[in-house]
């Protein structure tokens, strides 16, 4: 690429140029309107008018510069903190681990919870008379995980996650479509994922452990998020990305900075083809497609770490997490643990221990398999009462409890 100060480009420069154009496919969603940028169309405008002409001014430079995205760290994303079940990650970190191979592989879950207003500072300072911080300044966004789910089918090794078991927000698989349902009606939503990684990526010295690829897969599905008609563009912005060192279990979250959502969009990193740096430095590098602007200056090997938002993270416990362990066997199945528990709950009358039992959304989403629409609903709706605090009152009618009884016993 020449130089700002070069009113021409060499003959090799040109064609890369030209090369790299495409044209904007017009049925292309762009998450960030206000961010898209069309370098396609550009290229053509300015080879259409460089046939007249022996090389590039300073227009067409310019020109083709505005067409160019601006990476720079995004100091804060819509999502202040994040609040992580600690029963649901130690479930996932112990999932990531192969005893028969006694290795650890890695893995991805989807983060379904809630999206609440919160005060800024955790412990407000008093107010005076003088105070001229706005009432609404002091509230921001605030992620909640109430559960995790882990798709079953999952290729996962100890090097790389299986990106794919995950990349279905869209709802085009019934199973997918079974756990959008059943977090809908505990009145949960996709809020962000977690993948585990299993390399010495947190030792690099500047480095953070989202690499190229993680940022990749985030962004597609923060997109498809966005593209949920019953989210859109502002709620699905609302989306969390989570790394957890599956050998230790320490997890940090981040979010991905809006230019790194729309590139991606744009189909602009080629994460096939790993940048130079790579080669030392892991996946932290990606090349794009064509050039981008960092620090004024053009280049197509984009370090990962300008696309990461820092998030702070805190610990919880999550309505609909369910027992530390798993409590679905890996046939899709209810544990004799469980099942045993349920069966004593109901033959004793118990409600609150019913309820705290079937306040487990993978539970939950094993018992939609067996139970008619309408019970279905009628179950989630109490259990998503007791959990919201509504403990008295709350019970199953006889025909709930001799329904469930009769599934469980078989």
């Amino acid at each position: 690429m020449a130089k700002k100060n070069s009113p021409l480009l060499s003959e090799e420069e040109k064609e890369s140029y030209f090369s790299s154009a495409k044209q904007k496919p017009s049925d292309r969603w762009e998450p960030y309107p206000e961010l898209a940028k069309d370098y396609g169309s550009a290229v053509l405008k300015t080879k259409t008018r460089r046939s007249s002409q022996n090389g590039m001014s300073y227009g067409d430079l310019a020109n083709l510069q505005s067409s160019m995205h601006i990476v720079e760290p995004q100091p804060e994303g819509p999502i202040q903190r994040v609040y992580m079940c600690a029963d649901s990650a130690q479930r996932f970190q112990a999932n990531c681990y192969k005893k028969a191979r006694q290795e650890f592989e890695c893995r991805v879950g989807l983060l379904l919870g809630t999206v609440q207003r919160e005060r800024t500072d955790l412990k407000p300072k008093a107010r005076t008379s003088l105070s001229s911080q706005t009432e609404s300044s002091q509230y921001c966004d605030v992620v909640k995980v109430h559960a995790l789910w882990e798709p079953p089918a999952q290729h996962a090794t100890s090097k790389m996650y299986d990106a794919n078991s995950l990349e279905d927000l869209k709802g085009t698989d019934p199973d997918f479509q079974r756990v959008l349902r059943v977090a809908g009606l505990l009145g949960l939503r996709p809020v962000g994922w977690i993948f585990s990684y299993n390399d010495d990526r947190h030792k690099q010295q500047d480095s953070l452990p989202v690499y190229a690829p993680d940022a990749s897969t985030g962004s597609r599905l923060q997109i498809a998020n966005m593209q949920s008609p019953e989210l859109g563009r502002i709620d699905g912005s609302r989306f969390v990305t989570l790394s957890m060192d599956a050998t230790s279990g320490a997890t940090e979250a981040f979010q991905l900075s809006d230019v790194c959502v729309q590139m991606v969009s744009e189909d602009l990193w080629d994460v096939s083809d790993p940048a130079p740096s790579n080669k030392k430095k892991g996946s932290r590098f990606v090349t794009t497609k064509h050039a981008v602007l960092v620090d004024g200056k053009e280049t197509k090997e984009l370090d990962s770490v300008l696309c990461l938002i820092n998030t702070a993270m805190l610990s919880h416990k999550g309505s609909y997490a369910g027992p530390a362990t798993n409590s679905i066997k890996k046939s899709g199945g209810i544990t004799n643990k469980v099942k045993k528990a349920l069966l004593t709950s109901l033959d004793q009358n118990d409600d609150a221990k019913l309820f705290a039992t079937l306040s487990d959304f993978n539970l939950l989403l094993t018992l939609e398999k067996m139970l008619p629409g309408t019970d279905m609903e009628q179950l989630c709706s109490l259990v998503r009462k007791w959990a919201r605090g509504q403990k008295r009152g709350t019970e199953l009618d006889d025909k709930l409890k001799l329904l469930l009884q009769s599934m469980l016993d078989h």
